[in-house]
């Protein structure tokens, strides 16, 4: 790890905090408040403290498109007043009318037989009914045949429909009386007037007035009125100009007076920035990735996009200088590579969306760089998606720079217009080619930096710690040859099933490796660097053999710190024995204990258990790869019922508790082991010694 730094203290957050929700909130807090005032200068146009009567000491022009407030209110005003009101035909007024003379008719039908009422009582009776009746005419009604009772009721029925089944206004009360008196003429004078009073008494407007239909289309009216607008650009207020109320006003149009502080802004931003953090966590939380559970990751994630955004800030800086084509030389892809590398590629496609957003906000939302930034990011998220090796990153470097160069030679040719210059593309080509190279540039500095200081495995430390010259390795090939061998086929094994269970497969080759460095303390104490030499547990306690044995692991935990290894690959070392029994030298000291006292938990690795998919795939592999190596005769049946005796052993023990392995996944490892297995222990052909044979 040449490119490590090794004078940074690394960060890492303790069990608890990294698991804290409170800890995830306050990151995120900070992240926001840290992204908001980076911002914030790019979005807030200056201010004026002028008043009516004074003098411009500058020209103003207006920084963005507003509404010219007075003179589209004068407008809308004038284009409202032209709307007249708006009515619609109520049914039930007829209805009701109707209603209530049947009822009027059925009561007086019910009263005028009736000789135990005086006729105020009946009067009284009829009144309650909600029609407006003249008593004389209510007195006259109970006097009145059954057969003119009939007569009154259709002919007072017909006229009130005849009034309310057509438009009926307030304004047509005062002409209905003598359109009524001009159709009674036929009838004789008292049933005339009965009915006149009836039909009169029931009439009620049914044209009401619908003041959500007149609001909508004065709203209508007053929508399609076009707004009187101030352009971005235009010159609102000349240096030396008086202030005038006019003025002042477009100026107030525009926010741009001191005394009116632009809260829209700064929820606009706060809302932006929001919902483009929203969009990180939607992600993690949706595909269920470290980064949610791990507030570690989210600290680095943030850091990053801290260290994208100001460098876009710092271009953003040359903006007033009139730089042309100045949002060109924005290094997105520095981001989204970084993000790539040191998580996935499907979040740093999430960053590609999210760096655009803050371009946008850094260079006032002009299409040309938000096209040319998020091809650039999505450009470099693809470049370094199976990154081996640093040069790499150089080469996505050139990649980025072509591309940035066709996509800008695009979008100007979309873009094209009057002012089209040749030298305003070749300087806007030219941004794009140092942009690609400055991303690659950043970003290989930037990561050392960033794996050192968090601690993060990425594919390319991972494959440079694979190095079979690392003198941890070169050393345990030269000291303990057997430990060396058995850590080669671990790994290949470890990797292989990390595959089939959605593990870190090189994480888990790499691991392998490196998990029994510790042997190289005290080789020959190990069965595997023996060559059939004296065993010298042989001449030992077993208790002492339990010590050597299991100070193995805390050996190689040193040795790994020594060489600054990271935390990952020393977890897979500490815990690769978890807490299992040394049954062999139990074994052997229960044989020599006349008195059994013994209790095999003495016997026991120091542990932890495997915390990790990948610790707990490196303890089985171990064990499975020294069980299938001590066969005589390793046949297929025999290597699958070892590969599942070892699973079960380690499962009933409890070693596999702690880490999130399911039985649907330890099925795959087994499958998985048993056929790297038999492809290295398979038959072979017994080849005849040629001298027998002669």
């Amino acid at each position: 790890m040449g490119l490590k730094l090794e004078n940074i203290r690394q960060i890492t957050l303790s069990p608890e905090l990294m698991r804290s929700k409170g800890m995830r909130a306050a990151i995120y807090a900070v992240l926001f408040l840290m992204l908001f005032f980076l911002f914030l200068g790019d979005v807030t146009p200056p201010r004026y403290t002028y008043k009516v009567g004074d003098i411009a000491q500058e020209d103003i022009k207006a920084p963005t498109d507003a509404i010219n407030t007075a003179e589209t209110e004068k407008k809308r005003q004038e284009a409202i007043n032209k709307v007249p009101k708006s009515y619609y035909l109520d049914p039930t007024v007829e209805e009701k009318a109707l209603a209530n003379t049947a009822k009027l008719f059925e009561t007086a039908e019910k009263l005028a037989p009736d000789a135990s009422l005086t006729r105020e009582q009946k009067i009284r009776e009829m009144q309650k009914i909600p029609i407006p009746v003249k008593e004389d005419i209510l007195g006259k009604l109970l006097t009145v045949s059954p057969n003119e009772m009939a007569r009154i009721k259709n002919e007072t029925n017909r006229y009130i429909s005849s009034f309310l089944r057509k438009e009926f206004y307030e304004e047509s009360l005062a002409a209905a009386p003598t359109v009524l008196d001009s159709q009674l003429v036929d009838l004789e004078k008292d049933t005339r007037l009965i009915v006149r009073d009836l039909v009169l008494s029931s009439l009620r407007p049914n044209m009401v007035y619908d003041v959500k239909q007149t609001e909508e289309q004065r709203e209508k009216a007053k929508r399609e009125t076009p707004e009187v607008r101030i352009l971005k650009g235009d010159l609102i207020i000349r240096n030396g100009e008086l202030i005038t109320a006019e003025k002042l006003g477009l100026l107030r149009d525009l926010k741009l007076l001191a005394e009116q502080p632009n809260y829209k802004i700064y929820f606009g931003l706060a809302f932006f920035l929001a919902f483009s953090l929203a969009i990180i966590e939607a992600y993690s939380l949706i595909a269920k990735t470290k980064l949610s559970r791990n507030n570690n990751l989210l600290l680095l994630l943030s850091l990053v996009v801290i260290l994208t955004a100001f460098v876009m800030k710092i271009v953003s800086l040359s903006a007033p200088l009139n730089v042309q084509a100045i949002g060109y030389l924005a290094p997105l892809a520095m981001g989204t590579m970084l993000l790539t590398i040191l998580f996935d590629a499907y979040l740093a496609i999430v960053g590609a969306v999210i760096f655009t957003l803050f371009a946008a906000l850094s260079f006032d939302f002009r299409f040309e760089y938000l096209f040319v930034g998020m091809i650039s990011s999505l450009t470099g998220v693809f470049a370094v998606a199976r990154v081996k090796h640093r040069l790499v990153i150089m080469r996505a470097a050139f990649l980025i720079a072509g591309v940035n160069m066709l996509a800008i030679t695009t979008v100007q040719s979309l873009l094209s217009s009057a002012n089209f210059t040749w030298q305003g593309l070749l300087q806007a080509l030219l941004f794009g080619l140092v942009n690609g190279l400055l991303s690659g540039i950043l970003t290989i500095g930037l990561l050392p930096f960033l794996e050192s200081l968090f601690g993060i495995l990425t594919p390319i430390s991972l494959l440079e710690l694979s190095n079979p010259n690392h003198p941890l390795l070169k050393k345990l090939l030269m000291e303990a040859p057997g430990t060396y061998h058995h850590s080669l086929i671990v790994g290949n094994l470890a990797e292989t099933a990390a595959e089939m269970v959605g593990g870190d497969p090189l994480l888990c080759r790499v691991g392998g490796y490196f998990h029994d460095v510790g042997k190289s303390k005290r080789p020959m104490f190990f069965i595997e660097n023996q060559n059939g030499r004296e065993n010298p547990h042989d001449k030992v306690a077993p208790s002492l053999s339990h010590l050597i044995i299991t100070s193995h692991v805390r050996d190689g935990v040193e040795m790994l710190e020594q060489h600054r290894l990271p935390k990952p690959i020393r977890s897979i070392c500490e815990q690769h024995h978890g807490t299992t029994v040394l049954w062999y030298f139990y074994n052997k000291a229960l044989e020599m204990d006349k008195n059994n006292n013994l209790n095999a938990d003495d016997f026991r690795y120091p542990g932890p258990k495997p915390q990790t998919k990948e610790a707990a795939i490196i303890m089985l592999c171990d064990s499975v790869e020294a069980a299938v190596r001590s066969m005589s005769r390793p046949t297929p049946n025999r290597i699958e019922a070892v590969i599942r005796k070892i699973i079960k052993d380690r499962l009933n023990d409890g070693q596999l508790d702690e880490c999130d392995l399911t039985l649907k996944d330890l099925d795959k490892i087994a499958d998985a082991l048993m056929i790297t297995l038999n492809g290295i222990y398979h038959a072979r052909i017994e080849y005849p010694d040629p001298l027998e044979k002669k």
